[in-house]
């Protein structure tokens, strides 16, 4: 893999990191809970999403500098 193609990646990790720290109720799986239940997503669910996005950030970051390692090298 290229250094670019790995920055690309971590780009999009880190702003899906982001938007699920955010906006935790922003994505598809909330759409798909208000259609089915009709009721709000529990505070642990929101809390689970929120903490998940913490792996998506650290993910980037990594692939981040892997990729400006790899095209510096």
């Amino acid at each position: 893999m290229s250094g670019l193609i790995l920055i690309v990646f971590a780009v999009s990790f880190f702003i899906r990191g982001l938007l699920r720290i955010w906006k935790p109720t922003w994505g598809s799986l909330y759409r798909i809970w208000t259609v089915k239940y009709e009721t709000e997503p529990s505070q642990d669910y929101i809390k689970y999403i929120k903490s998940s996005g913490c792996p998506f950030i650290v993910l980037g970051l990594i692939l981040f500098v892997s990729g400006l390692l790899i095209m510096i090298l």
